[in-house]
C-alpha cells in the first residue's frame, strides 16, 4: 500500500468565472477551483487526497505522475506539485473499528484478563509498530 503520492497540476486563472482552476493532466477526471491561488492550492490538495482514496477503495490503478515539462499549457499557467499523505487520509476517513478474530492460548488470555490487559490496545500498538506507523 502506497503511503504518499506526488502529482503535479496546472493552475490557470479563468477570467470568465474570476476563479483559479486546477487540472491534473494525469488524473483527467479531477478538476477543482478556488477564489485565490492559495484557495485553489488548498482545494486541489484536498481533492487529490479524496480522489486517490476513492481510487484505492475502488481498487483502481493509480497512474504514474508524468513530467510536466511535456504538458501543453497556457502561457500564464503555473505548475504546482502536490503530495497526498495517504496514511493521514486513511486515518481521517477510515475511523470505524473492525473486528479481528485472533487465536491465543487460553492460559495467556486468562493471565491477561487477570492483570487487566487491554488486548485491543496492545494489538493496535503492535501492528502500528510492526508496520512502522507513528502514533
Amino acid at each position: 500500500m502506497i503511503m504518499n503520492y506526488v502529482f503535479p497540476a496546472i493552475v490557470e486563472y479563468n477570467a470568465l468565472s474570476g476563479r483559479y482552476i486546477v487540472i491534473f493532466p494525469d488524473l483527467p477526471d479531477l478538476i477543482c477551483q478556488g477564489e485565490t491561488p492559495e484557495d485553489a492550492f488548498h482545494q486541489a490538495e484536498l481533492s487529490l487526497e479524496i480522489y486517490l482514496y476513492r481510487m484505492e477503495k475502488d481498487k483502481k490503478q493509480v497512474p504514474e505522475a508524468s513530467d510536466p515539462a511535456n504538458w501543453q499549457k497556457r502561457e500564464d499557467a503555473v505548475v504546482i506539485v502536490l503530495e497526498a499523505d495517504m496514511l493521514e487520509v486513511r486515518r481521517a476517513l477510515d475511523k470505524k473499528s473492525v473486528s479481528k478474530c485472533i487465536m491465543i492460548p487460553k492460559w495467556l488470555k486468562d493471565l491477561g484478563e487477570e492483570n487487566g490487559v487491554d488486548f485491543v490496545r496492545i494489538l493496535k500498538e503492535g501492528l502500528m509498530d510492526e508496520l512502522g506507523i507513528p502514533d
